[in-house]
């Protein structure tokens, strides 16, 4: 077992023993009550909460590099090879401090200190191997999710680099549709900018960070014990439904979050717009700026999977061929949005002509038939007319 302390900055929060193995964590003392109650780190569920949030700052189990990254570092887990690195994250001010230790927030974070650029190059590059001379106390060791990721510090910022998994890129070309969706039916600051480009031989999408260095995202694992959901069915891994939007309001709510409807309404919008049923803890969160107890909504971040098939495991192929069960599939899935909600943000015509935007973009995609763009074009088609009755229906 390995014993650390929790902070947030330089303020003692928990001390905690966890198994670098299997992750598995549990809190010895409480340091402060004042920081550690709004987490959820004293109630029952303290030691299950505590374990979640720290795996949720590690490699993802599901990262397609993971084993070559772990191998490099002898560790041996994700959340070892995060303790290695102090646990220390681009996303909040929370991290390990080892007992005996007198390192302080000002000597150790990202945003004023940087970190080794060798590692985000040694992976983009899938050279492993030059891991043996990089340092674990990179961001790139807690950063969640399934892909190929690197954080690349320039002159005019941060910004997160995600690698795609097939060689001509093309799961960004529905990322990058997402981001165009955002962009013309989303405010400024309801969403996170995205363009494409190519690292190292392989196209990545390139996004800046979403917060100023003296603001935390909490992500929906966090925000789930601060608003006491924890139990909460609906906010847990699966797809998006409309009770897990309510839920979802019902958290941001619970924190003070101001216009918590009309929020989640644009995410469950910009999900049923680009078929997009995952729900992920990781994927939405609340964002504040420390020494303020005033929390708002993160902005749409992630982009993966927009109107992106398969569905329910079918393959590409079988879809296109056989489109109205395609059809009867996104009715299914993607017919889960509430009047009720506040959909007064809401003008769809904003995306007359997207379909276009969409033929094209898919167009010059040669790993995919003609049918393949023709068939996401008219499901956005029929998608738009959905959503435009329900927030015409709300207005009215």
């Amino acid at each position: 077992m390995a014993r650390r302390t929790l902070m947030q900055r330089d303020r003692e929060l928990v001390d905690f023993e966890v198994d670098p193995v299997t992750g598995e964590a549990r809190i010895i003392d409480v340091a402060s009550d004042g920081l550690a109650a709004p987490m959820g780190l004293v109630g029952e569920n303290r030691h299950r909460i505590l374990t979640t949030l720290m795996t949720r700052r590690a490699l993802s189990p599901m990262r397609r590099d993971k084993d070559d990254v772990l191998a490099a570092f002898g560790a041996k887990s994700p959340v070892d090879l995060a303790l290695m690195g102090l646990g220390l994250s681009l996303s909040d001010q929370l991290w390990y401090r080892a007992p005996g230790s007198s390192e302080r927030w000002e000597d150790v974070n990202f945003f004023d200190n940087g970190w080794d650029p060798g590692f985000g190059a040694a992976v983009l590059s899938c050279d492993y191997v030059r891991l043996a001379t990089c340092s674990p106390d990179v961001p790139e060791v807690t950063t969640p999710g399934h892909a190929v990721k690197a954080w690349e510090r320039n002159d005019d910022g941060i910004y997160l680099v995600k690698a795609a998994e097939h060689p001509d890129g093309i799961e960004l070309v529905g990322a990058k549709l997402g981001f165009d969706l955002c962009s013309l039916l989303f405010g400024e600051g309801h969403y996170v900018p995205l363009r494409v480009e190519e690292r190292y031989g392989r196209p990545c999408s390139i996004s800046p960070i979403m917060l100023d260095g003296d603001e935390e995202l909490a992500d929906g694992n966090r925000l789930c014990a601060m608003a006491d959901m924890w139990e909460s069915p609906c906010l847990s891994r699966g797809g998006i439904t409309t009770e897990g939007c309510d839920a979802l309001i019902d958290a941001y709510e619970a924190i003070g979050v101001a216009d918590a409807s009309a929020h989640v309404a644009r995410r469950a919008c910009f999900a049923c717009l680009t078929l997009l049923s995952d729900f992920n803890p990781g994927n939405f969160g609340a964002i504040r700026r420390i020494g303020s107890d005033v929390w708002r909504v993160a902005p749409i971040f992630d982009y993966d999977s927009a109107f992106g098939l398969p569905l329910n495991g079918d393959s590409i192929s079988y879809l296109y061929e056989n489109p109205l069960l395609v059809e009867l599939l996104c009715v299914q899935r993607f017919s889960f949005l509430k009047p009720s909600w506040d959909w007064s943000w809401c003008d769809l015509r904003a995306l007359d002509g997207f379909e276009d935007l969409i033929l094209a973009s898919y167009a010059s995609c040669g790993s995919l038939p003609p049918v393949y763009a023709e068939l996401i074009a008219h499901l956005f088609v029929a998608q738009r007319d959905y959503v435009n009755k329900v927030a015409s229906g709300e207005r009215a």
